[in-house]
């Protein structure tokens, strides 16, 4: 990790123990669904790149089940991510309808299941994307309980 980067930071739990790695379930709450700044928070957009809410992540760290821990990944990462899932569909999209010559009916159309299908293109991609795109998350700190 670069001092000075701009980090999308999440608490973690400690679910179980490996060699040389750890299960982490993600603390955030359900709360993201209610709050007004959902659609540009980097946490929120964080929590839906963990399926389930857990992760495995190598460490050196010293921990133990149940610790709390702080993970975060650089938000250049989420931002270039979140550029692919929506610009590649939309270009998808672009791109076929302007090879297309028809009315505007079947134009519009064809829009729509262009942009469906660069979207499902998006999700059967998304682990292939996901590992090259960003890095992995990596554990800041642990969390001391005062």
């Amino acid at each position: 990790m670069k001092v000075g980067l701009t980090m999308v930071k999440e608490e973690a739990v400690v679910m179980r123990l490996g060699k040389g790695q750890v299960s982490l379930k993600s603390l955030q709450t359900n709360a993201c669904g209610h709050c007004l700044q959902k659609e540009s928070c980097g946490t929120a957009l964080y929590g839906q790149l963990l399926p389930d809410r857990e992760l495995v992540l190598a460490t050196r760290m010293r921990l133990k089940v149940g610790d709390k821990v702080l993970v975060g990944i650089e938000e250049r990462h989420l931002v270039r991510a979140s550029l692919v899932m929506y610009f590649l569909p939309l270009l998808i999209m672009l791109l076929t309808v302007s090879v297309f010559k028809g009315n505007e009916e079947s134009t519009a159309l064809l829009a729509v299941f262009s942009l469906v299908n660069g979207f499902f293109l998006v999700h059967f991609l998304q682990k292939r994307f996901a590992k090259k795109l960003i890095q992995t998350p990596e554990i800041i700190k642990k969390i001391e309980l005062v």
